[in-house]
């Protein structure tokens, strides 16, 4: 996407247009990102269940290890009995696990002699077999999640690439222009460095204590902040990164994606909002505020903005839950 124009082909794009360009990518950054947030929870459940896994396999080596052992007794008795060692004996006691339990197929051929100590081994064998194969499949969900990471981290590291060179094309003239546009749109006051209206005054007049009022007090704290993707703080946020810090001062723990916030919690309507509430936006779901009162969020924006205070109604709504 490019602000360059060949010949007399197309005319300049307006700063309005200019404008609408660098949100849609800012908006499909926010989206990459928060698709980043909900891989990274999935691949902590899945190393989760590949410490079970790993666990599991290590019990079951040291099971074969015990029967090992104990055929290793009954091979010793035979020697000594004069029958020298049976081969079936010999094949069961291999150098590892896996050579040992590769002979499985040998115990219906020694059965009639230690059935009971046989069918021990095969169902050793089968446990293991099927903890290393649990294991292993977990191990492919980790590298398909980490590849999914990767791909979604290029893919915002793209766009905000994309959305500087636009601005980077405007001259300072141009670029003047388009901040006093934003400022003029916008539903709240500019924050810039200068300019960061006071907490006091960005937050309606609405009682407000317990665990809602420590949650808006954590995310009224951040106003200011810059909007960094996979941002969770403390100098940085994304808007989930935000509204799960937020939570967790009230000893509430959300998952890392708005996509996944939303089904913590009890759900309420928009006309039953409270402070504290999350309030979640667009379809499929790409961003997330808290609710403060009076018609206002609070929320890390986007990508190029700060954590700031908005109408409610400022993007498209989606839904609305009540954590805890």
């Amino acid at each position: 996407m490019t602000l360059t124009t060949s010949g007399h082909a197309d005319p300049e794009p307006t700063i309005a247009e200019v404008r609408e360009q660098v949100d849609a990518l800012y908006h499909q950054a926010e989206q990459a990102t928060e698709r980043y947030n909900a891989a990274t929870d999935e691949l902590a459940e899945v190393q989760r269940r590949i410490e079970r896994a790993e666990a599991s396999l290590a019990r079951q080596e040291e099971a074969v290890e015990a029967v090992r052992s104990q055929v290793a007794g009954f091979a010793a008795a035979s020697y000594r009995s004069g029958g020298g060692f049976d081969p079936t004996l010999r094949a069961l006691l291999a150098d590892s696990p896996e050579d040992f339990l590769a002979q499985a197929s040998v115990v219906n051929a020694y059965a009639g002699q230690q059935a009971d100590s046989l069918a021990v081994a095969a169902e050793v064998s089968r446990a293991f077999e099927q903890a290393r194969m649990l294991a292993d499949e977990e191990l492919l969900r980790q590298q398909a999640i980490e590849a999914t990471l990767d791909t979604e981290r290029e893919t915002v590291e793209t766009l905000l690439d994309d959305a500087q060179a636009i601005l980077d094309q405007l001259e300072a003239e141009e670029l003047a222009r388009l901040e006093q546009e934003r400022e003029e749109n916008a539903e709240e006051p500019s924050r810039g460095e200068d300019e960061e209206e006071d907490e006091d005054e960005a937050r309606p007049e609405v009682p407000v204590s317990g665990r809602a009022g420590a949650v808006v007090d954590f995310a009224m704290s951040q106003l200011g902040d810059p909007y960094c993707w996979g941002g969770n703080g403390p100098d940085c946020w994304d808007c989930s990164g935000l509204t799960a810090a937020a939570w967790a001062e009230a000893g509430v723990s959300l998952p890392r994606s708005s996509g996944s916030q939303i089904n913590s919690g009890t759900r309420v309507s928009k006309s039953q909002l409270q402070p504290g509430d999350l309030v979640f936006y667009y379809s499929p779901i790409s961003h997330v505020g808290i609710y403060i009162g009076g018609g206002k969020i609070v929320h890390a924006t986007h990508p190029g903005d700060v954590v700031s205070v908005d109408d409610v109604d400022l993007m498209p709504f989606s839904g609305a839950t009540r954590p805890g």
